[in-house]
């Protein structure tokens, strides 16, 4: 639903002349939310210094929408994918600060035109949709489209067909990252993908499969195993990769998470890192330089992004001459001490 403002002033000077966050002086202007009255007219009361005469306070946040957020109906993002948690919690925070209402809604793979996040779209009280997380045949987008509803995928994407995005280049991300073990001297690396039917696992696996192809090493599916973006899985993972071939001498996991788990893993086989095998994440979560060796990984500059997409859906939403939105944001190879230069084994 929108509401017609005058201006969209500077909510983050607001909130620190107020001492709060960004989200609290957003919902108090927009009246929402429970807080003290003291907090609410503390707020209000700096608000006005921003208006300018005849303007009220309720139309301090300019243009507001709202925005549905669509995930996976099976994640568990705050315990087993803090990347994806906090990615969430920043697009929450950027949304709030400019006005617009935030929804998370959740759907499933293939879910029908009954399903709940069908029924959300089929009330017309959203004005525009993230799909976050997106499944490999995902029907939502298609829904999306022949409503005429603006939206933006994220956290994995089509490389194969035209749609709106805005997302890391994670097929160059794990591209980047064989090519890097290639110059260590590895040959045998074991892949610790995520779900197989995840965009953003499936982008990343086609990146090695790229690089394996560019590199002349031969592809062999025994060396992918798949599983939830859970440390379980990764220590899993690792055991049963090294037991199928004790060859290997490095180990790409998809995620920060996963290479946790492989840690363990090869600690219990007594397999030394980097000096017995080469381990490498994706995410650079910040505890990944703190973990002993110091994880190398894959850094996304998780920071830039959301104040990018609340940028470009307002514009989706506002400027009906944009036909589409591809937006590609590079990602980084943190070199640290989990990696070493390949040695033969027998």
């Amino acid at each position: 639903m929108r509401r017609k403002g005058a201006t969209l002033l500077k909510l983050k000077e607001i909130a620190a002349k107020a001492n709060v966050s960004i989200s609290t002086v957003s919902r108090i202007i927009n009246n929402q939310g429970n807080f003290s009255e003291d907090t609410r007219r503390k707020v209000m009361d700096i608000a006005k210094e921003y208006l300018k005469p005849g303007a009220t306070p309720s139309k301090i946040a300019g243009h507001s929408y709202t925005i549905a957020v669509f995930v996976p109906e099976v994640h568990d993002f705050v315990d087993n994918d803090p990347a994806s948690s906090t990615d969430l919690s920043h697009l929450k925070e950027e949304f709030e600060s400019n006005g617009h209402q935030f929804l998370l809604a959740t759907h499933a793979r293939g879910a029908q035109t009954g399903g709940p996040s069908y029924r959300l779209l089929a009330d017309n009280k959203i004005d525009a949709a993230i799909v976050f997380d997106p499944f490999v045949d995902d029907k939502l987008v298609h829904e999306l489209v022949a409503r005429g509803i603006p939206y933006l995928v994220t956290n994995g994407r089509r490389y194969d067909r035209s749609q709106n995005y805005i997302d890391y280049d994670n097929r160059r991300g794990a591209y980047e990252v064989i090519q890097y073990l290639h110059r260590l001297g590895h040959r045998k690396i074991g892949l610790i993908a995520g779900p197989e039917d995840h965009l953003v696992s499936l982008n990343r696996l086609d990146g090695c499969k790229d690089a394996f192809r560019d590199l002349g090493l031969a592809w062999n599916d025994r060396i992918v195993l798949a599983g939830a973006f859970d440390p379980s899985h990764g220590y899993q993972a690792a055991k049963q990769l090294i037991g199928l071939d004790r060859g290997i001498t490095a180990l790409f996991a998809f995620n920060d998470i996963l290479a946790f788990g492989a840690m363990k893993a090869l600690a219990e086989l007594k397999l030394k890192i980097p000096k017995d095998i080469s381990l490498v994440g994706f995410d650079d979560l910040k505890l990944s330089e703190y973990m002993m060796p110091p994880l190398t990984t894959v850094r996304r500059f998780r920071y830039d992004i959301s104040g990018l997409i609340v940028k470009m859906l307002t514009e989706l939403i506002t400027n009906k001459t944009i036909s589409e939105v591809h937006i590609s944001l590079k990602t980084e190879l943190m070199e640290r001490e989990s990696c070493g230069e390949a040695h033969a084994k027998s």
